[in-house]
């Protein structure tokens, strides 16, 4: 286990192994990006005997995932599972990565395999959103919460992510930290400065809406949305302690001149925008709403 943060969790969950104790389902839980994945393959590797250097290639290893193209883990998905789970091994681990995708479907069908499972068959589930899980699911589990990275990690940790997932608030508030470097926080953020960039130029000069739409509509509309909400966090935690942040200080941008009342204003109508997300389901048309709601607040007193 290459990630000092989570080695005390992997050893006690060998030594569950070691003892013939562990659990038949575990979820393991714990904030975006932060190696609950690798965990769960090491772990899964050593329950199997294989050596951490091996890829698992054998029918008594069980990979389950959103497939390509879709946004849940299906039924279809969970039966295949059924058909082979029941095959005569000594050890089987069925590792089903970010559980929280799974459909109401495949829950119930999970559920029913849980509740008894083959001899010798472990569940190893991983997820950022445990509260998305059905709750019977979570009952009969055992709950493992992975730490984060301590201060001293956080320069490597962030350095070997090639992209930050613009919904983890772990992550983003830790690339606003005192203990990252300038070079890991320019690049992390660029998407932030280049969005509020061209919002900018949209609101005080004659930059074309629907351009600006067009061009940020490629992204996630909800990561979108949430790194607007991340700024205006921000900027409301440094308007209430009357003391700056990093981030505050380090970008330039229209909500800093904003004031609490606007800000939470902007915060409560991106809530409203964020819920709805799936009933417009139109990117551009979400982008040209927001760039409205900020060429009305820019003209407000």
């Amino acid at each position: 286990m290459n990630i000092p943060w989570l080695e005390e969790t992997y050893i006690y969950l060998k030594n569950l192994i070691d003892i013939n104790n562990f659990p038949n389902t575990v979820i393991i839980t714990g904030n975006k990006s932060i190696g609950k994945n690798i965990l769960a393959e090491e772990i899964a590797q050593y329950y199997l005997n294989y050596s951490n250097e091996e890829n698992i290639v054998t029918q008594d290893y069980i990979k389950i995932s959103v497939e390509e193209g879709s946004k849940a883990i299906k039924i279809d998905q969970i039966r295949e599972v059924i058909d082979k789970i029941y095959f005569k091994s000594d050890r089987k681990i069925i590792y089903i990565k970010d559980a929280d995708k799974l459909n109401i479907n495949a829950s119930n069908a999970i559920l029913k395999i849980l509740e008894e499972p083959p001899a010798g068959s472990k569940f190893i589930l991983t997820t950022s959103k445990i509260s998305s899980l059905l709750p019977t699911i979570i009952s009969r589990s055992s709950i493992i919460k992975c730490n984060n990275p301590m201060d001293a990690d956080i320069n490597s940790y962030l350095s070997k992510l090639e992209n930050v997932d613009l919904d983890n608030y772990y992550i983003l508030s830790n690339l606003n930290s005192k203990y990252v470097k300038n070079n890991f926080y320019e690049k992390k953020f660029s998407i932030i400065n280049d969005f509020f960039y061209d919002l900018d130029e949209v609101i005080h000069s004659s930059e074309n809406i629907i351009n600006f739409s067009k061009k940020f509509s490629v992204y996630n509309i909800e990561h979108i949305i949430n790194i607007i909400l991340f700024v205006v966090v921000n900027f409301q935690k440094s308007i209430i302690t009357n003391k700056n942040s990093r981030f505050f200080d380090d970008n330039e941008n229209i909500l800093k001149a904003y004031n609490y009342k606007k800000l939470n204003y902007i915060y409560d109508k991106l809530i409203s925008i964020k819920k709805n997300v799936n009933i417009i389901q139109n990117n551009e048309t979400i982008l040209f709403s927001i760039c409205i709601l900020f060429k009305r607040l820019s003209k407000a007193n």
